[in-house]
C-alpha cells in the first residue's frame, strides 16, 4: 500500500503536488486519452520509485515522489511517440522502461546538486530515447504519434485549457484534461484556478506573437507549460502573479524557439522559463531585503 501511494504521489508531482489522490485522479485521466497512456503512466512512476529504494536514494525524497514523476513522464513519451499503431509491442515498452530508469538518474544528480530539476531529466531522456530514436530510425522504430485532432470549432476552441492540462501528459481527451485539472484542484484550488488561466493566456500569447495555426492553439501545445509555471510559481502576493505572467511569457518564446530547429520541445519552454524565473525572483528579493528602509 505505501509503495503504491508513493508511485502515485509521484504522478502528483508532475504539476508539483505531493498528493497521491492527485497522482490517482492523473492516473485514471490517462486512460481516457489512450490505455497505454495510463499504463505508462503508473507504470513509469512505479520503475522510478523502485528504482530510487533499490540504489538507496534519501527515504524522504522518495517519499515525496520526487523520484517518480520525471520517469512517469519519459515512459508515457515513449508510447506516445512510438505506441500508436503498436501500443502491445514489447520493444517500445522496454524503451520505456530504460528511459524512466535513465530520468530517475539524471533526477538523483540534481537533488545531489541541490539545483530545482522540474521535469529536465524527462526532457533531457527523452531526447535521447523518443526524440533521437524516432529521427535516426534505430530498433526498427519509427514516430508513430498520432496526428491532432481538429479542434478548430468554436466549442472546443473555448474549452482549449483542458486539452492544455492534457497536453501535460500528452493527452489528447477532454475527460484527461478534466481529470488532471480536477487532481490538482484537490490538492491545490489555487494552482488548479492559476494553471487554467495560464494556459488561456499562454495560448493567446503565442497566436499574438508567432501566428501559430489555430487547431495546434486549440489542441493545447502552446498552453500546457504555461499550466506548469503557474503550478510553479502559484502565490497569494502581487509579486507571484508576476511571475507567473514573466514565465509563461518565457516559456511560450523558448517553446516555439526550439520548435523551429526540429528537435521537440516538451516541457522545455516550463523548465528554462523556470530557471530564468527563479534566477530574476532570487536577485529580486535580495535586492529588495538588501534596500535601506524609511
Amino acid at each position: 500500500m505505501k509503495l503504491i501511494q508513493t508511485t502515485l504521489t509521484g504522478i502528483g508531482q508532475i504539476f508539483l503536488q505531493e498528493n497521491y489522490f492527485s497522482g490517482l485522479l492523473i492516473t485514471i485521466g490517462m486512460f481516457f486519452s489512450h490505455w497505454a497512456l495510463g499504463v505508462a503512466c503508473l507504470l513509469g512512476s512505479l520503475i522510478g520509485t523502485l528504482t530510487a529504494q533499490g540504489l538507496k536514494f534519501p527515504e524522504e525524497q522518495i517519499q515525496q515522489g520526487l523520484y517518480g514523476f520525471n520517469a512517469s513522464l519519459a515512459m508515457m513519451c515513449a508510447l506516445f511517440t512510438f505506441g500508436e499503431d503498436d501500443p502491445s509491442r514489447l520493444t517500445v515498452w522496454l524503451l520505456g522502461a530504460v528511459a524512466a530508469v535513465v530520468a530517475t538518474l539524471i533526477m538523483r544528480v540534481f537533488m545531489k546538486a541541490g539545483r530545482p530539476a522540474y521535469t529536465f531529466p524527462f526532457v533531457l531522456t527523452s531526447w535521447a530515447f523518443c526524440w533521437g530514436v524516432a529521427h535516426f530510425g534505430l530498433f526498427g522504430l519509427a514516430q508513430t504519434t498520432p496526428p491532432l485532432a481538429d479542434y478548430t470549432d468554436p466549442i472546443n476552441a473555448a474549452i482549449e485549457p483542458l486539452y492544455a492540462w492534457a497536453e501535460v501528459n500528452f493527452g489528447s481527451s477532454l475527460l484527461t484534461g478534466l481529470f488532471l485539472f480536477t487532481g490538482i484542484a484537490i490538492s491545490s484550488p489555487h494552482a488548479a484556478m492559476w494553471g487554467t488561466a495560464a494556459a488561456t493566456f499562454g495560448t493567446a500569447l503565442a497566436a499574438w506573437l508567432f501566428n501559430i495555426d489555430g487547431n495546434s492553439l486549440a489542441n493545447g501545445l502552446y498552453g500546457f507549460s504555461a499550466v506548469l509555471v503557474a503550478c510553479a510559481f502559484v502565490g497569494n502576493r502581487l509579486l507571484d502573479l508576476i511571475y507567473v505572467v514573466l514565465g509563461i511569457a518565457l516559456a511560450v518564446i523558448i517553446q516555439y524557439a526550439v520548435a523551429q530547429t526540429g528537435l521537440s520541445a516538451y516541457t522545455f519552454g516550463f523548465i528554462a522559463a523556470s530557471w530564468l524565473v527563479l534566477f530574476a525572483k532570487k536577485y529580486l528579493e535580495r535586492t529588495a531585503l538588501a534596500s535601506p528602509r524609511a
